[in-house]
């Protein structure tokens, strides 16, 4: 506890979101995750797959198919934003308009 420096472990960033009222939920987050680059991972996984090998490791089969899902290109809706909506629970409101001052969407809550 002596070496606890509070402006090292903590930081207050403000900021304002805004959004696009006409999108769903999902689009928004997918938006998001698309502008912050997340991609293809498919190179990734290769290069994971060939370390296990090589260190005789056998991953877990729920997270082993949990990241070849994520590779995948040309799905409808992407594996990676349905799961951050389970884990955000806005798995239930997903399809609904975020809505904005003019047009009525989710709750102020699910919003932020």
């Amino acid at each position: 506890m002596n070496e606890f420096v509070p402006r090292r472990t903590a930081a207050y960033i403000s900021q304002h979101d805004t959004h696009i009222g006409e999108m769903t939920v999902r689009e928004t987050l997918a938006f998001s995750a698309r502008c912050q680059g997340v991609g293809s991972r498919y190179d990734m996984l290769g290069e994971l797959s060939r370390r296990e090998k090589e260190a005789n490791i056998k991953p877990d089969p729920d997270i082993d198919v949990y990241m070849k899902a994520a590779a995948t290109e040309g799905q409808e809706t992407n594996v990676i934003t349905d799961y951050v909506l389970k884990v955000l629970g806005l798995d239930i409101c997903a399809d609904t308009l975020v809505g904005d001052e003019m047009l009525r969407g989710i709750s102020g809550g699910q919003r932020k």
